[in-house]
C-alpha cells in the first residue's frame, strides 16, 4: 500500500470528549499508522477549545455553523491531502489492524472503498425488544451481513475508507442527506456509492468484516423512542436516495425479505415461552413499520414538493455544497 492515508473523525458533542480521545488513541495504535489524522468539530467552540491543547499533530477543523455529518466529513477531506480517507465515529474504538485491513482492499484498482464490522459496546443492559436485525439503528453491524469479504453496494459511514476521487471528482457526500440536528437518518453513503459506480462502471465497494471497530451504544440510544425515530428517519432518507437514483434500494429489498424469517423465529420463541420473545417480536414489528412509514412519507413528499423540479438531470450533477478545493479553518 503506497497511497497516503488519512483518518477523519467528526464530533459535535462535548459530553463525548473522553470518547473522542479514546477514538483518537485507537488511531494512534494502528499497525498501519495513517499519514494524517483530522478531527472535525461541528459548531461546538467549547469542544474545539478543549481538544486543541491535547491534539498534538492532529489537524482540527472547526465548522462555525451546524452543518450535519455529511458536510462535516466533506470538510475533513478538504482539510487533508491523502489519497485514501478513512472515517471513524467519535464514539468508536478501532482495532489495531483496522487501517491496514481496510486500505488493503484498495490495492485492487476496481475498489473505490470498503467498510468493516462494527460491534456494539453496550452502555447498559441490552433491551429485550432489540433484535439483531435492527442493530443498524445504533450504528452497529446487524444480522444478515456477510461474514467474509464481499462486494456490496455501499460502505457504512462510521467505519469505512474511500478514495479521494469520490470527493474531488464527484463532490463527496450530498449534504441534503445524513444525520443532523433535524434528522437521525443516513443515506449519504448509499447515494455517494451509487453515484460513484455510475460514474465509473465496473468499480465496486467491499465489506471486510476483519476490519473491526467497537462502537459505544449509550443509554440514551437504548430507548424504543430513539430507535423508532431512527428507523423512521432512515426510511425517509432511503426514499430520497430512491428518488435521486431509481432502482438503488436493491439491498434494502433483500434485507426486508429476511424479516419474515426473523419474525417467525421470534414467534417460535414466544410459543416456546422463551424469555424476551414477545418483546423481540413487538420491537421488530414496530421498527419495521416505522421504516415503512418513513419511506411512504418521504416518497409522497418528493412527489408533491416543488423540490422535484430541482432534481439533478444526471447522477453526476448531484454534488455537495462543499467545494473540494476549499479548506475550512484548521489548526495543525
Amino acid at each position: 500500500m503506497t497511497d497516503t492515508v488519512a483518518v477523519i473523525i467528526c464530533a459535535h458533542l462535548e459530553e463525548r470528549f473522553s470518547n473522542l480521545l479514546d477514538a483518537m488513541g485507537s488511531v494512534d495504535r494502528q499497525t498501519r499508522r495513517p499519514d494524517e489524522l483530522v478531527v472535525v468539530i461541528d459548531a461546538n467552540a467549547s469542544l474545539a477549545r478543549r481538544l486543541r491543547p491535547v491534539a498534538n499533530g492532529v489537524c482540527v477543523v472547526e465548522l462555525a455553523q451546524p452543518s450535519g455529518l455529511a458536510a462535516a466529513r466533506n470538510a475533513g477531506v478538504a482539510a487533508c491531502s491523502s489519497e485514501i480517507v478513512l472515517f471513524l465515529d467519535d464514539d468508536a474504538i478501532a482495532h489495531p489492524e483496522w487501517v491496514e485491513r481496510l486500505t488493503a482492499t484498495i490495492d485492487d484498482p476496481r475498489v473505490l472503498g470498503a467498510s468493516g464490522h462494527s460491534a456494539p459496546i453496550w452502555g447498559a443492559e441490552r433491551p429485550a425488544w432489540l433484535s439483531d436485525e435492527f442493530l443498524w439503528t445504533l450504528g452497529c453491524s446487524y444480522a444478515g451481513q456477510p461474514r467474509q469479504r464481499v462486494q456490496v453496494r455501499n460502505v457504512y459511514g462510521g467505519c469505512c475508507c474511500l478514495r479521494r476521487s469520490l470527493f474531488t471528482e464527484l463532490g463527496g457526500y450530498d449534504v441534503r442527506l445524513g444525520r443532523s440536528h433535524a434528522s437521525h437518518g443516513g443515506g449519504e453513503e448509499a447515494e455517494l456509492c451509487v453515484r460513484a459506480q455510475r460514474r465509473w462502471p465496473g468499480s465496486q465497494f467491499e465489506y471486510e468484516p476483519l476490519a473491526q471497530i467497537d462502537h459505544l451504544v449509550p443509554v440514551a440510544r437504548l430507548r424504543l423512542r430513539y430507535v423508532l425515530r431512527r428507523s423512521y428517519d432512515e426510511g425517509k432518507m432511503k426514499a430520497t436516495v430512491a428518488w435521486l437514483h431509481p432502482g438503488a434500494l436493491t439491498p434494502e429489498v433483500s434485507f426486508a425479505r429476511t424479516l419474515p424469517r426473523a419474525f417467525a423465529r421470534c414467534v417460535g420463541s414466544v410459543l416456546a415461552f422463551e424469555r424476551g420473545g414477545v418483546a423481540r417480536a413487538g420491537g421488530m414489528t414496530a421498527m419495521a413499520l416505522a421504516v415503512v412509514a418513513g419511506l411512504i412519507v418521504g416518497r409522497v413528499g418528493h412527489v408533491l414538493a416543488p423540490y422535484r423540479r430541482r432534481k439533478p438531470s444526471s447522477a453526476t450533477d448531484s454534488t455537495t455544497t462543499v467545494a473540494p478545493a476549499s479548506r475550512p479553518k484548521t489548526d495543525p
